[in-house]
């Protein structure tokens, strides 16, 4: 099975890659370590499609070759694939009038571009998304190689950047969503005790390849240590700018049987809205833990 496994970059940079030929319900040992090198060697993205046979239990086994899943604690039993918490369903399907997945409404432009939950320590190191049932337009969800744009800055930026620490907030994206829906509760104190501030590195080395990248969920980050707030908000927006252009960035237009597993540690992505009272939409959700970022 090996040999007939195609690799084809998804970016001009070389960020993500598309893998044909696997069927994960079938996989040998030699496959999977090919496959988790695949995933590192694309800077953190792989999509594999045509794989609308598999079972529960086959997604759950092939997200696990990445690390430790997380099981959905924190979430509605309801939103979860009956039998397998590791497995949360996304999206606007409802079961007796009630939804039966976790509904998040994208934003239209700008996008939002983050990493999952960098506030948190431990961080998720990474997610996997399959499409169960996708809307004939939009949903779509972009993906940006934070490796490939860090080695695309001038050696002028990256003397400036390297070693600088952020300050990574729940409250501050709290506040940031309050702003787009002002429904949105502020942030509980029980919260905000949960989730301190904390602090991380602006680009960080990724603990298994040893590759830097910028480490740049913008929405997360109240603020860079020792620079003024206009001077924070300035060089993160000029970063993320950079990172974000198309060479850096690819766009994926879901069809059911797709898969796409990226790493947290070095990728950021960024949902797209679709027409919610007319189409419906389900993903498969699974979050992976592992090895943290590492600071220089």
């Amino acid at each position: 099975m090996a040999s007939t496994i195609g690799q084809h970059p998804l970016t001009a940079s070389g960020f993500g890659l598309e893998m044909s030929g696997l069927d994960l319900a079938d996989l040998s040992d030699q496959v999977r370590a090919q496959v988790l090198d695949a995933f590192h060697a694309s800077g953190g993205l792989i999509l594999i499609r045509g794989q609308g046979h598999i079972k529960p239990g086959h997604l759950r086994d092939f997200s696990a070759l990445f690390g430790t899943l997380e099981y959905n604690e924190k979430y509605n039993p309801d939103f979860l694939v009956p039998n397998y918490p590791e497995i949360l369903r996304i999206g606007n399907t409802k079961e007796n009038g009630e939804y039966n997945a976790l509904f998040i409404q994208a934003d239209p432009l700008p996008l939002l571009w983050h990493t999952d939950d960098s506030f948190r320590d431990p961080q998720p190191i990474g997610s996997c998304l399959f499409c169960v049932h996708t809307p004939p337009e939009g949903g779509e969800t972009g993906f940006a190689g934070m490796a490939a744009a860090y080695e695309a800055l001038s050696d002028e930026v990256k003397m400036r950047i390297d070693g600088l620490k952020t300050v990574h907030s729940y409250h501050h994206l709290n506040e940031i969503l309050r702003r787009k829906n002002p429904h949105r509760p502020p942030l509980s104190e029980d919260l905000r005790r949960q989730h301190p501030p904390i602090t991380r590195p602006l680009v960080a080395q990724h603990p298994v390849t040893g590759r830097k990248s910028l480490y740049l969920p913008l929405c997360h980050i109240e603020s860079v240590v020792d620079l003024s707030e206009d001077e924070s908000r300035e060089l993160l927006t000029d970063l993320q700018t950079h990172a974000t252009q198309p060479p850096f960035t690819y766009m994926h237009a879901w069809q059911p049987g797709d898969l796409v597993l990226w790493d947290n540690r070095c990728a950021l992505h960024a949902p797209t809205p679709f027409d919610d009272t007319r189409h419906l939409r389900l993903m498969y959700r699974l979050t992976v833990n592992g090895q943290q970022i590492v600071g220089f």
